[in-house]
């Protein structure tokens, strides 16, 4: 709500229109490419422009979560936390498949933050991180904007006045999947015996 009402009000203003499509990024990455995309479609907003300013949010925030993480990890707090012998099987498994479950993370919600910071945190090297972080941001932000934006129109030209309920559906599941995913992966994760 607040970012719908954000991008109506700087509609016609580009410069602050992409900081607040960018910082929406930061906060909730598909749920602002999924708002972006149905608002778009009913403003004056230049989809080139918004895809762009979603994408470069994106690939800020995830490498600011690796940045942030990577420094904590040498806060002594933080390490001596980070070297328990229980978190071993993690830093094992994180260590040997790091760049493959950065690139899953990417097209998972639930799993960024915390795969983007273990990364940062186990010092995966900085240029294969972001070089997976920037090619899977290229497929995934401009493909969702693409399906939210289609979807979008098809459904509220299809369900007239009920055309409201895809484009909430579509930002309601985006809003819920992360919990729903983080569930499942702390069960799995259990169910190992890792956590």
């Amino acid at each position: 709500m607040i970012l719908t009402c954000g991008l109506m009000a700087v509609a016609h203003q580009p410069l602050l229109l992409v900081f607040i499509i960018m910082t929406a990024t930061f906060i909730l990455e598909d749920v602002a490419t999924v708002t972006t995309a149905l608002i778009a479609s009913h403003l004056a907003v230049d989809a080139t422009t918004a895809v762009a300013a979603l994408v470069a949010g994106t690939i800020l925030g995830d490498l600011a979560v690796y940045g942030i993480a990577n420094r904590a990890a040498h806060v002594p707090i933080v390490a001596r936390f980070l070297n328990r012998d229980a978190l071993k099987p993690v830093r094992d498994w994180m260590g040997q498949y790091a760049l493959a479950v950065v690139l899953v993370a990417r097209f998972t919600p639930g799993l960024r933050l915390p795969v983007f910071a273990a990364a940062g945190s186990l010092n995966i090297p900085f240029r294969a991180f972001s070089a997976v972080i920037v090619m899977s941001t290229l497929v995934w932000t401009p493909g969702l904007y693409w399906a939210a934006a289609t979807l979008g129109s098809a459904g509220i030209s299809h369900l007239g006045m009920f055309g409201w309920v895809l484009p909430a559906g579509l930002i309601t599941t985006m809003a819920v999947a992360p919990r729903v995913v983080s569930h499942i992966v702390g069960r799995q994760l259990h169910m190992r015996g890792v956590a």
